[in-house]
């Protein structure tokens, strides 16, 4: 059997392991990229660190997507067709992130291939890949409409369940709101000012959570008694078979 704890740490651990990795991924290519007129130039000159940050990228999501199994097999008993929810809006997340890192790669060809620079002229070429850049981008802004709807379903299981405090699921809430937020400011009013700022409020709400699992796991219930303590460990053991 597999213990409920258990399953909340590899819960948290696979969700701080694929924050860790796409900030990373992203500070690596802000620190490569000068600027939009030098594109071209910074990926070619920096091309396997380009890549490495691409793999940051793709390996972040995947782990996204076994946070979100995890997850499911964890709170699944408060509300199945919620938890269901969650991973579902989890695996467009994850879609979008794959099919928006093709931007990256073809950036990264158009870039480091000399025969593009031969065919369309070095002006051509590093604006080819400034649109590319710029197209994952926008793909982040439209990523962030499910990262906060992702967050709804699971604070209500949070929240519903009991197990951890009623606090942590309003933190989600408040996140999940704050990704919404984003994403209607960035795309109906972009460039409004300090929105960047007052966005990154919202993720005290998801650290918080995952520190609660690394640190807690989950609260088991009170002894009246073991048997639905039992129950539940025979559910996520049962889940994790299936």
């Amino acid at each position: 059997m597999t213990s409920p704890k258990i399953v909340a740490r590899v819960a948290g651990s696979l969700y701080l392991f694929s924050s860790v990795c796409f900030v990373l991924a992203m500070l690596v290519r802000s620190g490569i990229i000068k600027s939009s007129d030098t594109a071209a130039h910074d990926i070619r000159h920096s091309a396997s660190l380009f890549r490495a940050s691409l793999a940051g990228d793709l390996v972040s999501a995947t782990c996204f997507l076994l946070t979100a199994m995890a997850l499911y097999v964890l709170l699944q008993h408060v509300h199945r067709r919620a938890a269901a929810a969650m991973v579902v809006f989890v695996a467009v997340i994850v879609a979008v992130a794959y099919l928006n890192d093709l931007n990256l790669y073809t950036a990264l060809a158009v870039a480091a291939d000399a025969r593009y620079a031969h065919a369309f002229g070095a002006n051509a070429s590093n604006a080819l890949t400034t649109l590319f850049l710029d197209t994952h981008s926008n793909g982040l802004v439209i990523s962030e409409l499910f990262w906060g709807v992702w967050l709804v379903p699971l604070s209500y299981l949070v929240i519903r369940s009991g197990q951890f405090p009623r606090l942590v699921g309003i933190l989600l809430v408040v996140a999940a709101a704050d990704w919404i937020g984003q994403f209607l400011a960035n795309l109906l009013a972009p460039g409004l000012p300090y929105v960047f700022a007052i966005g990154q409020l919202g993720g005290v709400g998801e650290i918080v959570f995952v520190a609660w699992l690394l640190i807690v796991g989950i609260k088991l219930p009170a002894a009246s008694g073991s048997a639905p303590a039992s129950a539940m460990t025979t559910r996520a053991s049962e889940a994790l078979r299936s």
